[in-house]
C-alpha cells in the first residue's frame, strides 16, 4: 500500500507522521510519499518558515520552506522501513493532495488537523475537504491539546498578595 502524508511544515504534521509509525506495520507499506503544496497566491510564509518574519517579501521562498518541511518529514520516516519520496506542488492544497493520492494510487492519506469544527465550517479546512473528497481512506490526526499558557499575574493581583 502507498501512503501519502501531507505536510504544511507544522509540528502537527510531524506529529502525524510519528503517529502513523506507531499504528501501521511498515511491512504492509510499499512506499510513502510526502507532499507539500505551495499556494501560488500565498501572502504568508509556509508554516515551517523559521525566519521570524525578518525577511523582506522578495527574500521569502515558499518553495524552499516546503522543501525543508518535506525533507524533515522524510528524515523522520527514514528508518521506519518503506522508501520515502518527497513532492512539492503548487495550487489549492486540498485539490493537489487528492490529485497526488490518485496519481500514486495511494491506499491512505495522512493529514494533520488544527482547526476546530467552527473554523472548518466558516473558513474551510484542508483536512476537512480532503476527508470529504478523497477516494481512499484518510487519517486525520489531531495531535492533542496545545499546552496552556501559565496565567499571568496582573499588577492588581500582585498588590493583593503583598
Amino acid at each position: 500500500m502507498h501512503i501519502l502524508i501531507a505536510t504544511d511544515g507544522s509540528r502537527q504534521s510531524l506529529a502525524s507522521a510519528t503517529f502513523l509509525r506507531s499504528i501501521v506495520d511498515p511491512e504492509s507499506v510499499t512506499k510513502v510519499g510526502v507532499v507539500a503544496v505551495v499556494s501560488p497566491l500565498a501572502a504568508v510564509p509556509f508554516a515551517g518558515d523559521d525566519s521570524g518574519g525578518k525577511q523582506s517579501i522578495d527574500e521569502l521562498s515558499f518553495r524552499r520552506s516546503a522543501e525543508k518541511a518535506t525533507q524533515q518529514l522524510s528524515e523522520a520516516l527514514a528508518d521506519w522501513g518503506p522508501p520515502v519520496s518527497t513532492h512539492i506542488y503548487s495550487g489549492s492544497p486540498s485539490s493537489e493532495i487528492i490529485k497526488a493520492a490518485n496519481r500514486f494510487g495511494s491506499g491512505l492519506i495522512v493529514i494533520a488537523s488544527q482547526s476546530t469544527r467552527t473554523q472548518a465550517v466558516l473558513m474551510g479546512s484542508v483536512a476537512h475537504r480532503v476527508m470529504n473528497q478523497a477516494t481512499c481512506p484518510v487519517l486525520v490526526h489531531r495531535p492533542g491539546q496545545k499546552p496552556k499558557k501559565p496565567a499571568r499575574k496582573t499588577a492588581s493581583k500582585a498588590r493583593k498578595q503583598d
